[in-house]
């Protein structure tokens, strides 16, 4: 079976290579397995990869890939509500970059049948993380309003679906023209060029709306011109940084108009176990079998491909291994 494994810490494509392991085993009673048919690249794993993130291999070579889909072969005698031919989750907890590999049940869900199984393998992160960020830091009600940056990454548009099933209206802040027209078609209310001046702009688009969160995905100067747009006492949750720089905080905001500013890892231990983890990924199936949730995919490579593919995922775009 050819996997991808993680020889050592370092530059990805240098370290990250191409190996034969045996064929899994059958499943257990209560285990099935499954053949991957798509894994993403993700930020995180990269993070991983040059030793930059906070869950680390318990040991060398590491099996990597902490996303993907695949398709249930066969199942365990116990197992109950799972059949072959069905599509899963990989967990994190378990190397996606690989061909087949076999998971505990317990826990898993059969996806919507007809959804693109390429939508479906970026589920296990950015649908769960945008859920949490609407719900866990201020308790927002229908109709209002929520300000992002980052507006087109797969968190952003994640965030756009996921709050207008909730009834709440998004502005999205991007730094690129051609984008504004295609997130408003993917369902956003307001879709703004990050430029000066971009409170009295949101306070225009927005009839003045009283903006009470704010999530930011790039911080640097970007984490200060998010809560220069925020009602007082309004709370900016950072979910990555994207620019590689600190968060740069206002201190008129931070000490006059009360605002917040919380960090947010969908791993911490509060959200690593709870249901409303579960309950995101499975809302963002439903939004990806719906439509209403599409992350553009900017290559796909097979695992034979994984320096070439490495690169152009820190290139930028969405990158995904074609497995199956």
């Amino acid at each position: 079976m050819k996997a991808l494994q993680m020889s050592n810490y370092g530059v990805p494509q240098e370290v990250v290579e191409l190996v034969d392991l045996p064929e899994p085993e059958a499943p257990r009673a209560d285990d099935v397995l499954a053949a991957v048919e798509y894994a993403p690249i993700n930020h995180s794993e990269i993070l991983k990869i040059i030793r930059r993130y906070p869950l680390l291999p318990a040991s060398l070579p590491a099996g990597v890939g902490n996303e993907g889909v695949a398709r249930i072969l066969s199942v365990g005698r116990a197992v109950t509500g799972l059949k072959p031919g069905d599509r899963v989750i990989v967990p994190p907890t378990h190397s996606a970059w690989r061909e087949r590999v076999v998971l505990p049940a317990a826990g898993l869900f059969a996806l919507p049948g007809g959804a693109d199984p390429r939508q479906l393998s970026m589920l296990s992160i950015n649908p769960p993380t945008a859920a949490l960020l609407l719900s866990e830091y201020v308790d927002l009600q229908p109709g209002e309003w929520v300000i992002q940056n980052a507006g087109n990454s797969g968190v952003g548009r994640s965030v756009m679906a996921v709050a207008k099933s909730r009834g709440l209206r998004t502005v999205s802040v991007v730094r690129r023209p051609e984008l504004v027209d295609e997130l408003r078609d993917q369902g956003g209310d307001v879709v703004l060029l990050d430029a000066p001046e971009l409170a009295a702009t949101v306070a225009k688009e927005t009839a003045n709306a009283k903006i009470r969160l704010a999530i930011d995905g790039v911080a640097g100067e970007s984490t200060a011109a998010l809560s220069g747009c925020l009602a007082p006492g309004g709370s900016v949750v950072l979910y990555s940084i994207i620019s590689g720089k600190p968060p740069v905080a206002s201190g008129i905001d931070l000490i006059f108009r009360d605002i917040a500013i919380r960090g947010f890892w969908l791993y911490a231990p509060q959200f690593r176990s709870s249901p409303k983890l579960v309950e995101g990924i499975k809302l963002g199936a439903q939004l990806v079998a719906e439509g209403k949730l599409r992350v553009p995919i900017a290559a796909t490579y097979p695992l034979a491909s994984a320096a070439t593919a490495l690169v152009h995922a820190q290139k930028g775009g969405k990158v995904l291994f074609a497995v199956a």
